[in-house]
């Protein structure tokens, strides 16, 4: 009498970031440094080591530590921009680009860690990217149409409503 035996073998899962969305994240981090760095001296090491620190978060190990200090990195060059006069327009697409690189790293590392690299989340990802860019755009446009209306072309009022488009575009991704 012979007995069969399964073979039973461990599936190992890669729980490292998902691609789309590590891509879509250094690309706005690239979008925010190369807007927001070059107009003005001391914001260039804080933006691009912003944007080096992100990508190291996300390629190089999973790191929501390191995704964040490189946002963090990327909204103080914008913060220093905006303090040696940058135009608002461009603060504001910096901005809202720094929000969507943390973001995007920030889901990237989620989905990784939920489901695994190696699942198929391409369609979550370009759905969640499209509709974190959708929010921003509004709230970048937002932001803009309330310092053209109440500004009197003065930098620190274009700081202040940096600040208050940033304030609502965090709140809208978050819930």
């Amino acid at each position: 009498m012979s007995v069969e035996q399964e073979d039973f073998s461990t599936v190992t899962v890669d729980h490292s970031p998902t691609r789309v969305s590590s891509i879509a994240a250094v690309v706005a981090a690239v979008i925010a440094g190369v807007t927001s760095a070059p107009f003005a001296l001391y914001a260039v090491p804080l933006g691009f080591g912003g944007i080096a620190v992100l990508a190291s978060g996300l390629f190089m190990g999973s790191s929501r530590l390191r995704v964040t200090m490189g946002a963090a990195g990327l909204f103080l060059s914008v913060l220093i921009a905006g303090l040696f006069g940058t135009g608002p327009e461009i603060l504001l697409v910096s901005a809202a680009a720094t929000i969507l690189a943390w973001n995007f790293g920030q889901n990237a590392i989620s989905l990784g860690e939920q489901i695994g690299a190696s699942s198929r989340t391409r369609r979550n990802e370009i759905i969640h990217a499209s509709a974190a860019t959708i929010v921003a755009m509004v709230a970048t446009g937002v932001g803009y149409g309330v310092y053209v209306v109440g500004s009197g072309g003065r930098p620190m009022a274009a700081l202040g409503m940096l600040s208050l488009a940033l304030v609502f575009l965090i709140w809208a991704i978050r819930t």
